[in-house]
């Protein structure tokens, strides 16, 4: 392996990518990447009982018009299932900038998903179980920062985001089921779309898998002016047992939602025993006078069973007609506890603190101060 190493060149000119799939292939023990700037020209593939540590400036950079990840599991083409992947630490560059995605509107009018079609995807990881992905700035992808699809027993946690906003669609961390049993935690910086993402289904066009989503945790996210910072997402298959914990910052859209898109029309919608509890979050300064999304909000046409929503406090700045937790028509929701929520507008006009267009069989609110 030595010899390997010593062929890196690490200085953001030459390419890296041989050389590095090189060391990933017959590695045998953790694999330690010094400080440098490494080119990549094509997804590096990694393997089962990979353990990869970049130090803190080392930087993976995607080459100019490679249009491609720069990372993705071995079993992705085959559909099938990793195990014991971990990545941790150094900048990943996605070089957005120099970067070619098939157009938006070619990707909408797929019927299905295309494996050599560009979505954009900086890092995929579909069928793993045992990923942890921690440690790690990414910067400016195409699209989604990291997709994580089919996936069990999983961490993704202490990830930066640090985007320019140049690009659509550009989620930070984004789930597809089946997804169940995982962690995602202390998530900082702007995206120019959901922070974090769990979609149970998606639109046909980029849906590499889906299925049900369940068991997990999201605890500690903070954005500036960020999208949104949760959103989910079940169109088809049912989303459970899910916690939503400390969510910081101002946002241009939503705090959380509830959501379906009709990405599958007519199929069922389900999210049961879902809790979101440490809401401290307003609407961004920057978002536009028009813009009264809520920072808690269930899509028309959302079925929920169990909803739990607790310490949800909101100083807004921002001039906003945006009501703090809005339910919108064709919602039914089975029970829904609101519990301990507050919200304070220093600089213009008090907004609702709870909105109901929707059916709500069993509603308990407790503690709430407007």
């Amino acid at each position: 392996m030595e010899p390997l190493f010593s062929q890196l060149h690490g200085d953001g000119i030459h390419d890296d990518t041989n050389t590095l799939q090189a060391i990933l292939d017959h590695a045998n023990d953790v694999i330690y990447i010094k400080n440098g700037i490494y080119l990549i020209t094509r997804p590096l593939v990694v393997h089962d009982n990979t353990r990869l540590v970049l130090s803190n400036n080392a930087v993976m950079r995607l080459a100019d018009g490679a249009n491609c990840a720069i990372m993705e599991n071995d079993k992705l083409p085959s559909r099938g299932t990793n195990h014991n992947i971990t990545i941790e630490g150094g900048i990943w560059d996605g070089n957005n900038q120099n970067q070619v995605r098939r157009s938006r509107e070619s990707r909408f009018a797929l019927t299905h998903y295309e494996e050599d079609y560009y979505y954009g995807i900086f890092m995929r990881f579909v069928g793993v179980r045992d990923l942890h992905l921690r440690d790690m700035t990414i910067k400016n992808p195409e699209s989604y920062g990291m997709l994580i699809s089919n996936i069990e027993q999983f961490t993704v946690e202490h990830i930066t985001f640090d985007y320019n906003m140049l690009r659509t669609n550009m989620d930070g961390v984004h789930v597809q089921g089946v997804a169940r049993n995982g962690i995602i935690r202390d998530i900082k910086g702007a995206t120019n779309d959901d922070l974090v993402a769990l979609n149970c289904d998606d639109i046909y066009a980029c849906e590499i898998t889906r299925g049900v989503i369940e068991n997990i945790l999201v605890d500690g996210l903070y954005s500036d002016d960020g999208y949104t910072a949760v959103r989910l997402l079940s169109c088809g298959s049912e989303m459970r047992n899910i916690s939503i914990r400390n969510i910081f910052g101002s946002y241009r859209y939503y705090g959380v939602s509830f959501t379906h898109h009709s990405v599958h029309p007519g199929e069922p919608v389900w999210f049961d025993n879902v809790s979101v509890n440490g809401v401290y979050c307003s609407k961004s300064p920057q978002c536009e006078p028009n813009n009264n999304e809520p920072i808690i909000w269930f899509a028309e046409g959302a079925r929920c069973g169990r909803v739990s929503l607790s310490d949800i406090h909101r100083l807004e700045y921002a001039s906003t007609k945006a009501p703090t937790i809005r339910v919108d028509s064709d919602v039914s929701i089975q029970r829904l506890v609101i519990r301990d929520v507050s919200q304070h507008f220093p600089n213009g006009h008090t907004q609702p603190l709870f909105v109901n267009n929707g059916d709500i069989t069993n509603l308990k609110c407790s503690d709430i101060d407007e």
